[in-house]
């Protein structure tokens, strides 16, 4: 479809976390399926973390370059769909649904987690469990009579369990034990180093307060984690093998709770699991040891696709 044509009902997808926001403007087309009309991109939007100011910019910048369509041909969207990490606070919502209001792209718009996004693009049954690890984690599960529960999402203080951020954590106290004698040596001393151009462990911490965003720039370091497990590591493989195993307790506590008791579909977002085969490959390892184990397991590297369908679904209701 040509974007001057601007038929059909017109969608707006978001889907943003603690280190990125994706930007969808879409149409349906007669056989039902998404036609892309615009994409933008932009920094973080979980306005826990990130704070008011930054998840506003990010989300005008985003927003302004996908849904350029519609400010040419003077248009609104019928429907914008935000997915976002840490949107289930009433403050929160209060502040997008403002946002909302002054863009004045937006004929209505809904306000969802963002894991509902992944489950929406990965399960074409419309219910299991979607897991979303990259800076946090979070894990949502919807049975086949609609229930709806969430697990994780606590954020880095005391939660986060499985995430980037859990991984660079647990990976940066393992070099600092290691620096004071207290833990065994470990090729993430040097890894780190590398990771963060400097020359003496006791500097990282220096480094970090300086960005204004220390779990963000945590998070950024779990690949180094990764790549030193894959290289065989003890202390990384250890990391590794416990953050994998958090994962596992997350998604169990979901199926557990909805009392599955037959393979489910797993969907799987976020940078840290979609882009790592083999921490993906530890938690479906995991996972198919405990009863019941997941049936099909798909990754979702853009479950901004899932916001469309949500917004879809409800203007067809």
């Amino acid at each position: 479809m040509y974007v001057d044509e601007l038929r059909g009902p017109l969608i707006v997808g978001v889907d943003g976390g603690g280190t990125k926001t994706d930007v969808m403007l879409a149409t349906i087309d007669d056989c039902g399926e998404i036609v892309v009309l615009g994409e933008g991109q932009s920094g973080p939007s979980n306005m826990r973390l990130a704070g008011r100011k930054q998840t506003l910019k990010s989300l005008e910048e985003a927003v302004g370059q996908a849904a350029a369509p519609l400010v040419k041909h003077a248009k609104k969207a019928d429907i914008a769909v935000l997915a976002l990490a840490g949107s289930d606070f009433s403050d929160v919502q209060h502040e997008l649904k403002q946002w909302a209001d002054e863009n004045g792209l937006f004929k209505r718009i809904e306000i969802v987690n963002d894991a509902d996004a992944v489950l929406a693009a990965g399960s074409d049954r419309r219910w299991g469990v979607a897991l979303v690890v990259g800076t946090g984690s979070i894990a949502i599960g919807v049975d086949r009579k609609g229930r709806f529960i969430t697990r994780g999402g606590w954020g880095h203080w005391y939660g986060d369990k499985g995430s980037g951020y859990d991984l660079a954590a647990r990976a940066l106290a393992a070099v600092s034990e290691a620096e004071d004698g207290m833990g065994p040596e470990t090729t993430l001393t040097v890894r780190m180093l590398e990771h963060f151009q400097l020359e003496n462990p006791r500097l990282i911490i220096q480094k970090l307060y300086a960005t204004g965003n220390v779990r963000a720039h945590i998070a950024k370091a779990a690949p180094v984690v990764l790549e030193a497990a894959a290289g065989g590591d003890i202390v990384a493989v250890r990391i590794v093998e416990a953050c994998a195993g958090e994962l596992c307790r997350l998604v169990t506590a979901v199926t557990c709770d909805l009392e599955f008791s037959d393979a489910y579909p797993l969907a799987l977002s976020g940078g840290v699991i979609c882009n790592s085969e083999s921490y993906r490959a530890r938690l479906e390892a995991g996972l198919r040891s405990i009863n019941p184990a997941p049936g099909l397991i798909r990754a979702v590297p853009k479950p901004v696709m899932g916001a469309i369908r949500i917004g879809q679904k409800i203007l067809n209701s």
